[in-house]
């Protein structure tokens, strides 16, 4: 399997050239890191003379517990793959990540913009809309209190819980949590919740050096 440090030397020319850029562990970060965290992971592979670049992005305020990729692609090399014995390895895959991740990913700056990565039109099969705890935070950080009150119904309902049977800490946020300061209006204790949760997710990333707490939309809201 790649090493943290091939990979350090393999993305080397692409930190050189990007001071937005941090490496933590096999995790490409761009910084500062605010409520998305925009990434590319360095995964493995069974084949351990091949690196597997995957671009995501993840919504910090719906708990993360590791780098996801529900919201990204692959960053493929000529063959579908990055070959660690081909002499231009590095120069290619940084220059692909560059095109084909970093691009995409620095238009994402907001929560609308999350919205339309996530939308059905471009995600038809894992847009955001299918994953109600995620669409959960995201209405409750721009301030949108009835729709968070819709989903919060739904989660109550059989349907809804079952969709999380096997994610009850979760659920139990999203229910026991969320869902009573949304019935409250309590938009100053649901901002306080999400920033908790975000702290959370930093933490468990180990991305806190370049995080930076900063309000949600809702709590700008008059």
């Amino acid at each position: 399997m790649t090493r943290v440090a091939q990979i350090r030397q393999v993305v080397r020319p692409l930190l050189e050239r990007n001071s937005d850029l941090a490496l933590v562990g096999r995790l490409i970060v761009i910084k500062p890191v605010h409520h998305l965290l925009l990434g590319v992971y360095i995964g493995r592979s069974l084949n351990p003379l091949r690196h597997v670049p995957t671009w995501s992005v993840l919504l910090l305020s719906d708990v993360q517990k590791s780098f996801g990729f529900l919201w990204g692609e692959r960053v493929r090399g000529r063959q579908g793959f990055w070959q660690t014995t081909d002499p231009d390895v590095s120069s290619a895959m940084c220059e692909a990540i560059e095109q084909e991740a970093l691009a995409p990913m620095r238009s994402i700056k907001r929560f609308d913009d999350f919205i339309d990565l996530t939308s059905k039109l471009r995600n038809p099969r894992r847009h955001l809309d299918l994953f109600p705890i995620a669409r959960l935070t995201v209405d409750i950080a721009r301030g949108d209190l009835v729709a968070a009150e819709a989903i919060c119904s739904y989660l109550k309902t059989k349907a809804g819980k079952s969709e999380y049977v096997y994610q009850e800490e979760r659920y139990g946020r999203a229910v026991q949590e969320l869902c009573p300061l949304v019935a409250a209006n309590d938009r100053a204790g649901l901002a306080n919740l999400l920033h908790s949760y975000e702290a959370q997710s930093v933490k468990n990333l180990k991305i806190e050096k370049y995080w930076e707490r900063t309000p949600f939309p809702i709590e700008m809201q008059s």
